[in-house]
């Protein structure tokens, strides 16, 4: 096995581990119904006025996990990072343009995310569009650094 797998199933496995412990830690919503106004933006899109515990969808289980217990979401996100960088290097192995440019794609809607959805009602979804926002800039920079690398070395 190469090295490059290697770090796809390490990158992986940290995903579906934090994503789970996630959803573990957002499942407190369910014993928090004060919160289910605010914290369950994809419920509401699917049942108005949500009374049971089974009317909350998974999805919000991570909104709540991002709001008031950031630390596995977070972990969630960067390990999502590192396994899309790791694509996208894979790919770029044939300096392939269109890679690139769907690198700065990726980064320049992470950062719109972070920008226009986020907002900073608790520390945790703080830190959490933060953390967007420079995953969303990292993205557009080393893409953007590979294309201009690859221009001048033609």
């Amino acid at each position: 096995m190469s090295r490059n797998y290697v770090g796809f199933v390490l990158a992986g496995f940290a995903f579906i581990f934090f994503l789970l412990f996630s959803l573990y830690e957002g499942s407190n919503i369910v014993n928090d119904p004060f919160e289910w106004k605010r914290s369950t933006p994809f419920t509401h899109l699917l049942v108005s006025n949500p009374i049971f515990p089974q009317d909350i969808i998974w999805l919000d289980f991570f909104v709540y996990a991002i709001k008031f217990y950031a630390v596995y979401p977070i972990m969630t996100l960067i390990s999502a990072a590192l396994l899309l960088g790791l694509t996208i290097r894979n790919m770029n192995k044939n300096k392939k343009i269109y890679i690139n440019i769907s690198g700065i794609l990726l980064g320049v809607i992470t950062l719109y995310t972070s920008l226009a959805f986020f907002s900073a009602h608790s520390l945790g979804s703080t830190v959490f569009r933060y953390s967007l926002l420079v995953i969303g800039l990292m993205l557009v920079l080393c893409a953007s650094y590979s294309i201009f690398k690859h221009k001048t070395s033609n």
